[in-house]
Parts: structure tokens; sequence; C-alpha cells
């Protein structure tokens, strides 16, 4: 696949989509996407087996009232879920049906497959790329799915649900409007920092906005930090299908607008934010695709 601007120039992305945007192109670089979306794609196709693989012996007599092992439909499921966790908004499956284990399953996946659809056909596209419609939608979903498990406003289906298994006093405030103040049931998360918390409640007083409140700066240290990762992969991928010289010559815009850094620098870094955001199990082991870069390859040749 060649190098499109949108691989590389990410100096007009607003504010709000610097994070999704980060995740979405550390997605791209990871080696075996491409197997589990294929996979991914199969199941949605419903062309996996669902059936478990036997048990021997010994292991029927260990397991015997069930077979932990996963069905190929199960462990594709499985992966693009792990894949693709930043923007399955997870939280939003609640049920308040009396059903069976398997009638659950049942709904989950299709709700999942539902959630997993745009996703594995659009992967493979630069985060630019994708809709308007879609990258907001990515968006709010990642950022209610980082504060949902901190602060969370309680709905009348959440509040339905907990008092049908609480049997609480059904007087009790869930959330109300009256003149000037806004009241809203929240439960909070006292695991997780004073900061955070106030980070997740102040994100909920923007979806609520209000005339007496003052907004925060929409671009502080942190959204820099993310737009400084994002530049990194870019110079990674530009290095991958050229070489320094050949830069200012064959993509000068790409050139004027990083020329002041110290690329291979920047090149080491961004494999530093691969790591430490990917979703491997034991990331020191991979390396992005676009890692290796055409000088290396040329002196292998």
């Amino acid at each position: 696949m060649g190098l499109v601007r949108e691989d590389w120039d990410f100096s007009r992305l607003p504010a709000r989509e610097l994070e999704a945007a980060l995740s979405w192109e550390i997605l791209r670089e990871c080696q075996d996407v491409h197997e589990i979306v294929a996979n991914a794609k199969l199941w949605l196709e419903d062309r996996l087996s669902k059936r478990k693989p036997p048990l021997s012996r010994e292991q029927r007599r260990f397991w015997r009232r069930r077979n932990p092992k996963l069905s190929e439909a199960e462990k594709a499921s499985l992966q693009a879920r792990v894949v693709f966790d930043d923007f399955i908004p997870i939280h939003e499956f609640n049920f308040l049906h009396d059903w069976t284990l398997v009638r659950r399953r049942e709904e989950f996946d299709r709700w999942q497959a539902k959630q997993l659809r745009p996703l594995v056909w659009q992967w493979n596209l630069p985060w630019l790329r994708l809709s308007d419609n879609e990258r907001q939608r990515l968006c709010s979903i990642l950022e209610n799915s980082g504060r949902a498990n901190i602060v969370h406003v309680g709905s009348w289906r959440d509040a339905i649900g907990y008092l049908e298994r609480e049997r609480l006093d059904r007087g009790l405030p869930l959330k109300f409007h009256y003149s000037n103040y806004t009241t809203v049931l929240l439960t909070i998360n006292r695991r997780f920092s004073r900061k955070r918390i106030l980070t997740a409640i102040s994100r909920i007083v923007d979806d609520l906005p209000s005339d007496g409140i003052a907004r925060w700066s929409a671009r502080g240290r942190k959204k820099r930090d993310l737009l400084v990762a994002l530049e990194r992969i870019a110079m990674m991928r530009l290095l991958h299908y050229f070489t320094l010289s050949e830069l200012p010559i064959k993509i000068p815009e790409a050139w004027r607008l990083y020329e002041r850094r110290k690329w291979y620098d920047e090149r080491r870094q961004a494999l530093k934010d691969f790591r430490r955001r990917s979703p491997y199990a034991e990331p020191e082991k991979f390396f992005p695709l676009s890692w290796e870069t055409k000088a290396q390859r040329s002196r292998k040749a």
C-alpha cells in the first residue's frame, strides 16, 4: 500500500481527535492485525465453525461440565475485540432481561458484530480518510469508555435495573433540572486519583453546557504530546518509503513540515510510543510495520 498525505500530515487534525487518531494509527502499524481482521470478516459473514475442539479423555475428567476451548468463531471475535477495544463501547452493553447464559451470549455476539463491522472494513484507511461522522463517533466512544469506570451518569435504564436488583426506595432522585441548577446522580470509583476523577467530571460538565460554567482550554500539554506522537509515526513512515536525502526532492511538503526535527531520534521514540500503546501482551517483541527504513532495505540488497 502506497503512502498518502493522510499517512504523514496531521497538522490540521482537530484537538478532540488526537487521542483517537493516535490509537487508530497505532493499530494500522500492528503486524498481525491483517490476519485478525480477515478472521473477523469471516466471523461476521458466519463462515467460521462454532463447534469447540474436542477434549482428550484426561481433559474430560477435569472439565466435566463445560468445554473451556474456544471455537474458531469465538477466537476470531475475541481477538477482534481485543484489537479494537478502544473503539468498542463495552460499557453500553446492559441488559435487564432474565436471559439464560446462552441467550445472553447470542445477544452479546449480535451487539458486538454491530460494533465491529464498521471497524474491520475501515481499519486500513488513514484516520483522516474516515468520514467526519465516523471520526466523531469513534472519538465519543473513546472518551466515554475512558471515563466510564471513573465517573458515570446513571441513566434511567441503569437506574431501573439497579432498583430492580437492590429494591431501593423508588423516590430517590435520578436526574432532574431546575432553574440554573442541574442535579446529576454520579457513581464515582474512588480507586482512581482525584485528578482523574475531576477530569472525568469536567468532561461530563462539557456535555451539559451552561452559560455560567467556564470552559477548559481545548489544547493542553497532553494534546501536544499526542500530536508529537502522531508526527513521530509520520516520520517513521516517510523513512520507510524514502531515504532522508530523497525527501526534499520527492516529497517536499513533508520535508518542510518536519525538516527541523531529528528524524532518526524521532523514529526511535516512535518505536517506544508504539510499544507503550499497542495491544500486545509482550510489546517489546514487536516492531511497527513501517519500522524498517528504505536505507536499511537498500543495504540488504
